[in-house]
């Protein structure tokens, strides 16, 4: 079997447990906006990195320090950073994306509990608040991840992994770990990337409010 096929089938066969697996991100609500949220936001870095780490991916947790929310301080959420693949003589990809999201509320006009994920079984379109901006998309990259770790498939790039829990809270503590990074050269965690992608989907705007 040509292993685009063995992909393909092994996505197919395994998509109820991707489903749980987003389920189980989208019920952490992981408001970055929120200082009583904070604990949950925390929670979702220390989830995330425990799925990369179980699928091969070395990770480092950067701790970018605390800011002052409403008066208190509270620490910033860690970046994850992650990398599988060192390989030369293959191109390094650094993909970017974020585990924090928006404040949802039934009140706000939600039809259904927005961290808890829906499936609709007519449509098949999935409702819950991350669905699609960010954690459907970060995790997708994980079920790809997984689908060649367990067919025995070589990874046709290195991967390099950026996941902040603040994108939603104009990225606080980014700007300078990336600086920081850089600055080290070849011993910087982005040594080497030949290219970046951003895991955010466009979604129509009539959609928006489920994201």
């Amino acid at each position: 079997m040509v292993p685009v096929v063995a992909f393909s089938d092994y996505i197919e066969k395994h998509a109820s447990k991707f489903i749980d697996r987003l389920a189980q991100a989208v019920a952490i609500p992981s408001v970055s906006s929120d200082a009583t949220r904070r604990p949950d936001v925390l929670t979702m870095g220390t989830w995330l990195n425990n799925q990369l780490q179980s699928l091969g991916v070395t990770t480092k947790l950067a701790d970018v320090g605390k800011h002052v929310v409403d008066g208190q301080e509270l620490p910033l959420p860690p970046i994850i950073l992650g990398r599988i693949g060192d390989d030369p003589s293959k191109k390094t990809v650094l993909v970017y994306g974020h585990y924090d999201v928006q404040p949802a509320e039934k009140s706000d006009g939600w039809d259904t509990d927005p961290f808890q994920l829906v499936v609709d079984e007519a449509t098949g379109r999935m409702f819950g608040r991350g669905a699609s901006d960010d954690k459907g998309p970060i995790l997708g990259w994980l079920n790809v991840l997984e689908a060649h770790k367990a067919l025995g498939l070589e990874l046709p790039v290195n991967m390099r992994f950026c996941f902040e829990g603040m994108e939603e809270s104009n990225s606080e503590g980014l700007d300078d770990l990336i600086h920081s990074e850089v600055a080290k050269g070849e011993h910087g965690w982005f040594a080497g990337v030949d290219c970046v992608c951003i895991v955010r989907p466009a979604v129509p705007a009539t959609l928006r409010s489920s994201c």
